[in-house]
Formats: C-alpha cells, sequence, structure tokens
C-alpha cells in the first residue's frame, strides 16, 4: 500500500510532503517551487528524509530500522526544511554540524554530519542525489580545514578555506607556540583559550594569511614619521585621533609596548595624499604646509587633516617633499572658511 493511500486512512493530520506530493502526481504546478522543481520525486523525498532522521535520532540513525510512522514524521520534518531552499539546509546542517559529539578539529566529516554524509558519500558515484550533495560539500569546506586536493563528496576541492593552527604554522613559517600569542593579540584566539582549545579552531584563509603577513611586515610606531614624512608629534596625533590604527588594537593584550602599523594601511594614507594635484611653480604665497596652517588659526592638525582627506579644504602637494610633509595648502583660503 502506498504512502500516500496510509495517510489517507490515518486518523492523524496528512504530512506536509505528502500534499507535495500529491500536487505533483496530479501534474500540479506552485509557483513558489522552483526550487523543488529542478528535482526529481526521488532527491526531495530522500533528501528529506535523511535531513529529518538525522535532526530527529541523531547522527547515528540507521533510516532502514525506523519504524513506519518514524520515517513519516522524519520525512515531514526534513521536507518542511528542505523545499525552503539552501539557506534553510544550510541553517540545518548548522545545527547538525554543532550537535555533533565530535570535539576534535581534526575530525572528518563523518563525525560532524553522521548518517547524511555517509549516504552522500556512498551515492557520490552512483545514482545523482541532488543539490543536497554540493550544499553538504560547501558547508564542509565552508567550516572545516579541507587540505586542497582533497576529494569531497565526489568532487575535488581546489581551494583552501580554512587552516588549523597547525597547517597555518606551515603555511606562515611561525613555529605554533609563537603564531599561538599571535593569534591572541591579533584577537582571533580568545585570551583566555588553551592550547587544546586553539587546537581545535579553525581559521578563515582569507583573512588570516594576510592579517600574518602584515604583522610580519608591520612597520613600529618609532619609524611611522620617516615612513609617513611627518613628525613624531603628527604622527602621535594622528594615532590618538584613530587616523592611523594600530594592527593589534589598543585595547588588545600586548599593543601598548608593541605598537605597529601595517604596511598596507599607511600605505593606503600616502596613496590618497600622493593623488592630490601637484603644486605648481609659483602658486603664491599663501600655500603653506599643514603644520604651518594650523599655527596660523586654521584649528587643530588632526581636525585639518582629516578634512583635506575629506576634500573639504583645497589641497595640493610639493613635488620635491613626500608623504604628510608635501601636503599644502592654501591658508588664506582655509581661514576665511573658518569665518
Amino acid at each position: 500500500m502506498s504512502p500516500l493511500a496510509l495517510a489517507e486512512d490515518a486518523d492523524a493530520e496528512t504530512p506536509e510532503y505528502l500534499y507535495w506530493l500529491r500536487s505533483r502526481l496530479h501534474g500540479e504546478h506552485c509557483a513558489h517551487e522552483t526550487w523543488l522543481d529542478g528535482q526529481t520525486t526521488e532527491q526531495v523525498l530522500a533528501a528529506s528524509e535523511m535531513l529529518g532522521a538525522i535532526l530527529e535520532h541523531g547522527h547515528r540513525v540507521a533510516v532502514t530500522k525506523l519504524s513506519r510512522a518514524q520515517t513519516e514524521e522524519a520525512t515531514d520534518i526534513g521536507f518542511s526544511i528542505y523545499r525552503e531552499g539552501p539557506q534553510a539546509i544550510e541553517e540545518a546542517l548548522d545545527t547538525i554540524r554543532r550537535t555533533s559529539s565530535a570535539t576534535a578539529v581534526q575530525a572528518g566529516p563523518l563525525a560532524y554530519y553522521g548518517q547524511i554524509f555517509d549516504w552522500l558519500d556512498r551515492r557520490s558515484n552512483a545514482i545523482d542525489p541532488g543539490p543536497i550533495r554540493d550544499i553538504l560539500r560547501e558547508h564542509i569546506v565552508k567550516h572545516s580545514a579541507v587540505e586542497p586536493g582533497t576529494t569531497v563528496l565526489g568532487a575535488e576541492v581546489t581551494e583552501r578555506r580554512f587552516y588549523t593552527i597547525y597547517s597555518l604554522s606551515a603555511e606562515v613559517g611561525i613555529d605554533r607556540p609563537r603564531l599561538s600569542r599571535l593569534l591572541k593579540k591579533l584577537g582571533q584566539i580568545p585570551s583566555a583559550a588553551t592550547d587544546v582549545e586553539s587546537g581545535n579552531m579553525v581559521f578563515e584563509a582569507a583573512k588570516t594569511v594576510p592579517l600574518i603577513e602584515a604583522f610580519k611586515t608591520a612597520v613600529p610606531l618609532q619609524d611611522v614619521p620617516e615612513y609617513l614624512g611627518a613628525s613624531k608629534r603628527q604622527v602621535e596625533v594622528l594615532y590618538r585621533a584613530g587616523i592611523v590604527n594600530p594592527l593589534v588594537p589598543r585595547t588588545g593584550r600586548g599593543s601598548v609596548r608593541h605598537v605597529i602599523f601595517a604596511r598596507q594601511h599607511l600605505d593606503d594614507l600616502l596613496l590618497k595624499l600622493y593623488a592630490f594635484p601637484e603644486l605648481a611653480v609659483g602658486a603664491g604665497a599663501n600655500f603653506h604646509p599643514i603644520a604651518y596652517a594650523c599655527q596660523r588659526g586654521a584649528g587643530l592638525f588632526e581636525d585639518v587633516f582629516v578634512k583635506i582627506l575629506a576634500g573639504q579644504i583645497p589641497t595640493f602637494r610639493h613635488p620635491e617633499r613626500s608623504g604628510v610633509g608635501a601636503i599644502y595648502v592654501d591658508v588664506k583660503a582655509v581661514l576665511e572658511m573658518k569665518m
């Protein structure tokens, strides 16, 4: 007897997935079901059953050993999620991964996703299970430190998304204890985390590697004046005002003793200054450096500098100077703006 007939004979409310199945068998179409329309009936029901079974009965559920009522309930739970599309499925996979008993980052996808991974892994080279396989693969790659070249659910992963602290240590050439301390300073590891806890974390490649490279090439505070072509006092003012920001947050552990700045951050500021038009020869006696303008009453150095960057003050660049020291303004015009 078919599930549809059983549901009609039962006193319980007809499951949602059976309403959908009836509509599909009768050739009816729902405008909002385009996500399901691109899949076979078997793909939709099998994926729904597996999702619901894992969520309802845990990672080690033996789907074939569930009772008819349990299977129907699991399929209905899974279908209510599956019909909503990829985002809802990803949220369900978040729950499945979070409720796994696996604790080590080295644990494989079977430990994190249970029978839904085993089911899709076994079917990778057989019957096409539909888009759920790609969604799970993307979820695995997004949350695990999968090595490039690894085959996951029938497809090779070519790009690394995440590192463990061990693989990250090898990548950036910093020994693990020192790297752990550095990541704590950079706010990537909680300051109170133990070695075991940090060893079980994963770090986003696109964010973490550039951050570490920036640290390795960072400019110490004492060298910033020369780098920016500014006086020591000007740099201190820009630093206090938050115009130039340290790589390690000022509230971070170790940030007071070792103030450093990302070279790219400083270069970006210099590029903004270099973009100002060059001061023409004989431009006039009213053009002077920022410091002179501030001494003449233009305002606080940090305030004038912010207005310059915002394009609120006519600004030019002296061709024979560099950095902040090359920035000239029309002092008379600035003073008139304040009146």
